[in-house]
């Protein structure tokens, strides 16, 4: 009997001290999850996106930091490199850019873009780029122009040709006039018995002749002309080649231009993120870098 009165005042004693908890006891909130209860704290995790290599770290745990103070500084040299090779790409691309459009449009000098004319100045690497296209628009120009200096000179010997054809062929109608005169005034002769027959039939064995000559000198100069002709299509062909060949590798250059110029703005601004700095301020808690050259990949913590 005692131990069952010593029970139930064990009982009561428990359920009245959890009922007056429950009645003096204010809940301000809790977190429902799916088979959980969480605390929520007040934490804020540093990540960066794209990771690299640790240089220096510029605090320690337990330091107090404002928002916006540098935590840790990652090594550039990677990028930089990265950087300077796809501007130089980029560099090149643009002079060769500008040479190729003088070239389309048919203008003795090229104009290049501000970006690579800025460039130029601090850089002189960029400034032989510039010089170097300059150097090849004219060397290029000067071989097209003398290709068609070339033509051209042909083209007038042929002329020269063609005019002497026609003095050739300006004789020899006049011979033909003269013989076709004589021709007549021997067969009316021959006609009355007054001439000789050899002599009628040399004179339209001459005329034959003469008029094959003429016919000749026509084929040769309608041959003449053909040459000429081809020799203008030709002039049109070199000039017109030149600009397809600028016109198709502009389209190319084009699209090397825009990607270049892509991965050069998300390397400067992945070089613009190499200092980890503080979202927020509070407290360095739970490092988890500690020495320089420490590999941090992209997202961690």
């Amino acid at each position: 009997r005692g131990q069952m009165l010593l029970g139930v005042l064990g009982v009561l004693v428990l359920v009245g001290g959890f009922g007056s908890w429950a009645v003096m006891t204010e809940i301000a909130g809790a977190v429902v999850a799916s088979g959980q209860i969480e605390v929520e704290q007040n934490r804020q995790v540093v990540q960066h996106p794209d990771g690299g290599v640790v240089t220096e770290i510029l605090v320690e745990e337990g330091e107090t930091v404002e928002a916006g103070s540098p935590l840790i500084r990652l090594d550039p040299v990677s990028l930089q490199s990265q950087l300077t090779i796809t501007e130089n790409q980029l560099y090149e691309v643009m002079a060769r850019r500008g040479r190729l459009e003088a070239e389309r449009d048919e203008r003795m000098t090229a104009e290049f873009a501000p970006f690579l004319l800025e460039a130029a100045q601090t850089k002189p690497t960029v400034a032989d780029l510039i010089a170097g296209q300059e150097r090849l628009l004219a060397a290029r120009a000067t071989s097209m122009e003398q290709q068609i200096e070339q033509l051209g000179k042909r083209s007038e010997q042929i002329d020269s040709q063609i005019t002497g054809i026609d003095a050739q062929q300006e004789a020899l109608t006049l011979q033909l006039e003269l013989i076709s005169e004589e021709l007549e005034s021997q067969q009316s002769l021959l006609d009355r018995g007054l001439a000789q027959s050899s002599r009628v039939v040399a004179l339209k064995r001459e005329q034959a002749r003469l008029k094959g000559q003429v016919g000749e000198l026509t084929a040769n100069k309608a041959q003449s002309e053909g040459k000429i002709t081809e020799m203008q299509l030709e002039i049109l062909r070199i000039k017109s080649a030149r600009q397809e060949e600028a016109i198709t590798t502009l389209r190319d250059l084009q699209y090397r231009e825009f990607e270049l110029l892509e991965k050069r703005q998300s390397l400067i601004e992945q070089l613009n993120r190499l200092e980890i700095r503080a979202p927020v301020a509070g407290i360095v808690y739970d490092m988890s870098v500690f020495a320089p050259r420490s590999v941090i990949r992209p997202a961690d913590p």
